[in-house]
């Protein structure tokens, strides 16, 4: 019968395609007289066997009604570090392991009570019909030992019974093995289900196993995400599930060892990432009146994870958003308290209401948004006087007429210069719009007689180009005259007086000198 030793140069895979009995591998080997013997040399070494037909044996010092009972050989060539595992890729049940020492005779060996395992729970030992175990000691060179393999309770679970076995022997290697996280990188981000990746791997010995644990930044107890026999090199050394972990930071840790109990140590420092961390739309403020540019200014921040954001508006009655910025549809770096996009609402925008939006992505697809309601309005205000007429004579009570408004009015204001007045100097003004209205009733009395100018402003609230001070404003101006137009040397009536003025001024001669004319 042909019979098939694995190495850690032969996959194990190979051993199952010799199928050189049953279902597994190797016929089972049931007393330590005809045990599988399996080399003593240093390295790793493996071996899959078929133990359906296998029954009873000696009682090990662990376990329950132990059944289906194969044995194994080795002994090896150097002192050292031995470990013998079941927690192989081709077990498939739940497994009792004991140790034994050869007495000379293979009939009565010796058994190790304190070198028996039930189970091992290693996420590698998990077999997914229970556990396989391992057991390390320190071997003597020459010494046999004798491996009892049965399962528990008589395979009362019904599991399908093949075993892998891994014997790992120290050949005095006296260098760590390498351990290395290389992904996520430092300070880097993790998402729900990310994968690790790195190195744990022994080039000048026999390499045991790798375990990759984490611990929250505040402290606490190490959790194992997963631990494995398998040497990696530049791969994947696990996927960590971090779905049921708060938001924070976190240590990682991977441990590698070799045969001979060496250990080195990688420690990784990531974000745990569950949330977008900070976005806040500061300007415009919610149903601000605006105009022209607008300034979106704020924040999108995400510590280590920040994706990208976006800056759009739509009509507030609906429709689809669009950027606002056409040739920047997307920003990729974060900002804090700084501009975030601008708006030109000249560039085809139509007055009305709008909602902008400004939302933020982070590198685990987590999003936050900020909306914001707002006016725009790129309208000039109307100003307009209607009474007084231009170059019009004007005296006592003057009723000043027209209209200030906007559908957004800030204020307006009437103001008159003339006369002996430098400035503008203001006689009324208001908040309410006026249409066809009195803008003011003006008692001109007091003012001497002259050339006078009156000026409306009118200004809305709307907040142009990103500058508080810069509104729509329009402005309407008209100049008349106060005072009658006949009476020419302005002493406030109309006498013989004013005819003589009159008649030197625009008689020809000047003769005598006149006062200075009208």
């Amino acid at each position: 019968m042909l019979r098939v030793q694995c190495t850690v140069l032969v996959l194990w895979l190979g051993c199952l395609t010799a199928r050189a009995y049953g279902q597994c591998g190797e016929a089972p080997r049931t007393t330590a007289c005809n045990a599988r013997v399996i080399s003593g040399s240093p390295g790793v070494h493996e071996v899959v066997m078929d133990v359906a037909n296998a029954g009873a044996g000696p009682a090990p010092a662990c376990g329950s009604n132990v059944g289906h009972n194969v044995w194994f050989e080795v002994t090896p060539t150097v002192s050292g570090l031995l470990t013998f595992s079941t927690c192989h890729p081709a077990t498939s049940y739940d497994t009792v392991l004991q140790v034994w020492r050869d007495s000379g005779d293979c009939e009565f060996p010796v058994r190790l009570n304190d070198l028996c395992i039930d189970d091992s729970e290693y996420p590698e030992c998990n077999n997914g019909c229970w556990f396989g175990g391992k057991v390390t000691f320190n071997a003597t060179a020459g010494t046999t030992y004798f491996f009892q393999v049965g399962s528990y309770n008589n395979n009362s679970q019904g599991c399908t019974l093949c075993l892998g076995v891994r014997v790992t022997i120290c050949g005095g290697d006296g260098t760590p093995p390498t351990a290395e996280i290389t992904f996520p990188p430092p300070l880097g981000c993790v998402c729900n289900q990310e994968v690790i990746e790195g190195s744990a791997y022994d080039l000048d010995g026999a390499f045991d196993s790798y375990e990759l644990e984490y611990q929250p930044a505040g402290g606490g107890s190490w959790t194992l995400i997963t631990s494995s026999n398998t040497p990696v090199n530049n791969g994947v050394l696990g996927l960590w599930n971090t779905s049921g972990l708060s938001h924070g930071w976190y240590y990682l840790r991977l441990t590698a060892k070799n045969a001979c109990g060496l250990t080195s140590t990688a420690v990784d420092f990531v974000l745990v990432d569950k949330q977008f961390d900070s976005l806040d739309l500061r300007s415009p403020p919610d149903l601000a009146v605006v105009g022209g540019t607008v300034c979106l200014d704020g924040t999108v921040w995400d510590q280590s994870c920040f994706g990208s954001y976006t800056a759009m508006y739509r009509p507030a009655a609906g429709g689809s958003f669009n950027p606002v910025d056409p040739g920047n549809p997307v920003y990729y770096n974060s900002v804090i308290n700084d501009p975030l996009a601008s708006w030109d609402t000249r560039a085809g925008v139509p007055d009305g209401q709008y909602l902008l939006r400004i939302e933020g992505t982070d590198a685990c697809g987590h999003v936050a948004s900020a909306l914001r309601e707002v006016l725009v309005d790129n309208t000039a205000p109307i100003a307009v006087i209607t009474n007084p007429l231009a170059c019009q004579y004007l005296g006592g009570l003057v009723q000043v007429m027209g209209t200030a408004s906007d559908a957004n009015l800030d204020y307006w204001a009437l103001f008159f210069t003339g006369g002996n007045v430098n400035g503008w100097v203001e006689i009324g003004s208001g908040t309410s719009p006026v249409v066809n209205g009195v803008l003011a009733n003006w008692n001109t009395a007091g003012l001497p007689s002259c050339a006078y100018t009156l000026r409306l402003v009118v200004v809305d609230r709307a907040v142009i180009d990103c500058n508080g001070a810069i509104r729509n404003r329009s402005e309407y101006t008209v100049s008349f005259n106060l005072g009658n137009r006949f009476d020419t040397d302005g002493d406030g009536d109309v006498d013989l007086t004013d005819f003589l003025v009159f008649q030197l001024c625009f008689g020809g001669s000047n003769n005598p000198p006149a006062p200075t004319c009208p």
